[in-house]
């Protein structure tokens, strides 16, 4: 984690804000993948955000910085303020509350040229927009290699030197706020985290890489989601969608990469009928789970076989797909970083299960009672106004990978993947885009500049 690296003196803290989306799983995963010094649980998040006081009773030092990573930037800013800590926010998109923050971390020269001249910022908060790069690119760089191959294409843009050490450069709409502060930490830090993989088990049985030659099947990536409520949607469609691809197509693979917070286990509940109610809503097929000597499996009653994929991160599985179905999120991002070709499904199926709105909106719709109604007249308010909805092509301003989204049945978007599987050189020119927006690496190393010239100043 480059913040360890280059402020060692700094106390880490870690503060996880509430999501009608969350696993549950977060602080168990921040322990994991993150070395900080203290993490506190979104339970107790809005009664830090009103007194300052967190469960344990943390004590802060009189200076430090909060550097925002995700979710909602007002909660960031309330925490500054409380505890008259400098702000650093990442803004992968647009920066907001300009006034109260100190310094902004764009990802391109383009967002920064965008807010630069413009009414809203004019040059009174043009000295706070700083150009770092893409934190995905960072974390998709500290991804798992196959023998003498990058996971992405060494012929695109994208560097194949792999960074000496993996930095925390992963995405939630959980909001992730570090608080560094300038006093010694009392945590000893861990160990890196040993390679769990070995050479033979880099992808699935059965996948070849795809610079491997005489290859005889496609390989498709399935990315239903990671929290509730879209699991309960991708899940059955994915699965239909397989049956419905592994007829037209009969020499085809699959793959499902297991999301950290989730296991084999807590997906088998979304594609059982008995525990998923929503299943019928998007005309989804059942699977049984399989535990084999070589991992786990879903077979759907039409004999279609999914493999899951449990190592994290799993770039190099992915980075070896034909093509991804692949619901909205972080995971547009990734993929759009390691070049990979998609298909993004938005199933409106359901529309009150879209829930993951900031700010005032999102207090609404997570309303008790009156919510799932206000969810559904703004969702549907939102998806005839809103624009792109994945990464890639908010990015461009133009559809680069197709946005499926309405009241989806798994037919068509197996026809939409056929025509995708069949048409390499559109595959490889939607790669060769995906690969030229991506932004550039060594955001994490900026942004932690950008750290320690606020604590200075603090």
């Amino acid at each position: 984690m480059e913040l360890r690296q280059q402020l060692p003196q700094a106390r880490l803290s870690l503060v996880l804000s509430p999501c009608p989306h969350a696993s549950g799983q977060e602080v168990r995963i921040a322990h994991q993948f993150i070395q900080v010094d203290r993490v506190q649980d979104p339970d107790f998040f809005l009664a830090f955000l009103l007194t300052g006081q967190t469960e344990e009773a943390w004590d802060w030092a009189k200076r430090g910085v909060v550097l925002f990573l995700g979710g909602d930037q007002f909660f960031a800013v309330c925490i500054a303020r409380r505890l008259r800590y400098r702000l650093v926010v990442y803004a992968e998109h647009r920066p907001r509350w300009q006034a109260w923050v100190h310094a902004f971390a764009l990802r391109t020269e383009e967002s920064k040229q965008r807010y630069d001249g413009g009414r809203l910022l004019g040059h009174r908060w043009a000295s706070k927009m700083h150009v770092v790069g893409d934190l995905m690119a960072d974390g998709v760089a500290s991804a798992i290699y196959l023998p003498g191959v990058p996971v992405w294409p060494s012929s695109g843009s994208l560097s194949t030197q792999p960074p000496a050490k993996p930095t925390a450069g992963f995405s939630s709409l959980t909001q992730i706020s570090t608080l560094m502060e300038d006093v010694p930490s009392e945590g000893t830090l861990s160990e890196p985290l040993p390679s769990r993989f070995a050479e033979e088990e880099l992808l699935p049985r059965g996948w070849q890489r795809l610079s491997d030659g005489g290859r005889t099947h496609y390989q498709v990536g399935l990315l239903p989601g990671s929290k509730p409520a879209k699991l309960s949607l991708g899940v059955p469609l994915l699965l239909a969608v397989a049956d419905e691809l592994r007829q037209r197509l009969p020499n085809i693979r699959f793959v499902i990469p297991v999301a950290p917070g989730q296991t084999p286990q807590s997906l088998a509940r979304y594609a059982h009928p008995r525990f998923n109610p929503d299943m019928a809503l998007v005309y989804g097929t059942s699977a049984a789970l399989e535990q084999t000597n070589l991992g786990a499996q879903f077979i759907t009653p039409f004999g279609t076989t999914i493999q899951l994929w449990t190592a994290f991160p799993a770039y190099s599985v992915l980075a070896n797909c034909d093509l991804c179905l692949t619901t909205i999120g972080a995971n547009t991002a990734e993929l759009a970083r390691l070049g990979v070709p998609m298909v993004v499904v938005i199933p409106t199926n359901k529309l009150e299960a879209m829930r993951a709105w900031d700010g005032i909106l999102g207090l609404l719709v997570n309303l008790p009672i009156l919510g799932t109604g206000l969810a559904r007249y703004i969702n549907r308010l939102a998806l005839r106004w809103l624009g792109y909805l994945a990464w890639p092509n908010i990015w461009a301003g133009r559809e680069v990978v197709p946005e499926l989204r309405g009241h989806l049945r798994p037919v068509e978007v197996a026809e939409q993947a056929r025509l995708l599987l069949e048409d390499r050189q559109r595959r490889q020119q939607m790669q060769m885009e995906l690969q030229q927006l991506g932004g550039k690496p060594g955001a994490a190393q900026a942004i932690v500049q950008l750290v320690a010239q606020q604590l200075s100043k603090g």
